[in-house]
């Protein structure tokens, strides 16, 4: 009850949110198994979307996030349960004054927190990491040509300016740069902003292409397995200060943790790219890594196809 208590004192607003299927489950308001429990409260604001992103749904069913519902509940039943979680990732659509929206949610909530938003100004990143420890930039896509041809608001400039911004008031390894693999690429573009990302000190967290029904993308194919493989290795050994010329000395087993899901501490996302039954991208447990791992080191060994489009 000092939730409540917390929240009456503060005379904050209580409203609506949407929230994964996962995270509802796991807080009781959904009634379903989950084979994997996500580790992160995933929120989502509201009211739809302005952006027009081929590969997105939002701004077509905003109950729709890559290929699963988010329902809306009552912002207070999962403050009252943040408990349950490690961490909660409040993730932002673009309308207006949505930043102003992101701020009043997460200073309801005492677990560390990750924000996910469209570019803002230093000052708005200032007061937003007041309530917030980490920033998530929907950057998407991994070339300035794909970025134009999925249509995201904006421009690639203005996220690489954002970018640094969140960098000067978040620190290092605090920004989360999302990337969406398969929407077209060429690898060599892929290792080289991943690159870009890593020496200017932010983070990657991957994300294979799903394609969505209805949307202009939703008849697009996911990026083949060998491919994501290859990207989720060149992630992690950037991440994790391994020289890319290892890639040919090293096993699959020397990796592991490159095929689990990145991002912020504690986000799992389970199955947000995939299926349960599979072909699994990001995998959400290191059991599940583990039960699957010859299939994913044979895959792995594959990708090894890739290293003609190291630098």
């Amino acid at each position: 009850m000092f939730l409540i208590e917390m929240l009456a004192a503060k005379q904050r607003p209580v409203g609506k949110i949407r929230a994964s299927i996962g995270t509802l489950a796991k807080l009781g308001i959904l009634k379903m198994k989950l084979s994997v429990e996500p580790t992160t409260a995933y929120l989502l604001t509201k009211g739809g979307c302005l952006g027009r992103c081929a590969f997105c749904p939002q701004w077509i069913n905003e109950e729709m996030l890559s290929h699963l519902e988010w329902p809306s509940v009552d912002l207070i039943d999962v403050v009252n349960g943040q408990l349950n979680f490690k961490r909660v990732c409040i993730q932002s659509t673009l309308k207006k004054n949505f930043w102003r929206e992101v701020k009043e949610i997460s200073s309801l909530f005492e677990i560390p927190i990750s924000i996910s938003i469209n570019p803002v100004s230093l000052d708005v990143l200032r007061d937003l990491s007041r309530h917030s420890e980490m920033v998530g930039v929907g950057l998407d896509a991994i070339s300035p040509e794909i970025f134009k041809r999925v249509g995201k608001p904006g421009t690639w400039l203005s996220y690489m300016v954002y970018i640094k911004n969140a960098l000067k008031v978040f620190g290092r390894k605090r920004v989360h740069v999302h990337l969406i693999a398969g929407m077209g690429e060429d690898p060599k573009d892929a290792v080289k902003l991943m690159t870009k990302i890593y020496e200017l000190g932010a983070e990657v967290a991957l994300f294979s292409f799903t394609p969505i029904r209805g949307t202009p993308m939703g008849k697009n194919s996911p990026p083949t397995l060998e491919y994501y493989r290859f990207l989720q290795i060149i992630r992690y050994f950037l991440s994790e200060g391994i020289p890319l010329k290892e890639i040919i000395r090293l096993d699959p087993d020397d990796y592991k943790d490159a095929f689990l899901t990145s991002g912020c501490p504690f986000c799992n996302r389970p199955f947000y790219n995939e299926r349960p039954k599979g072909p699994i991208y990001n995998f959400p447990s290191r059991k599940l890594l583990e039960d699957n791992w010859e299939h994913i080191r044979e895959e792995a060994k594959r990708s090894l196809g890739y290293i003609r489009f190291l630098p």
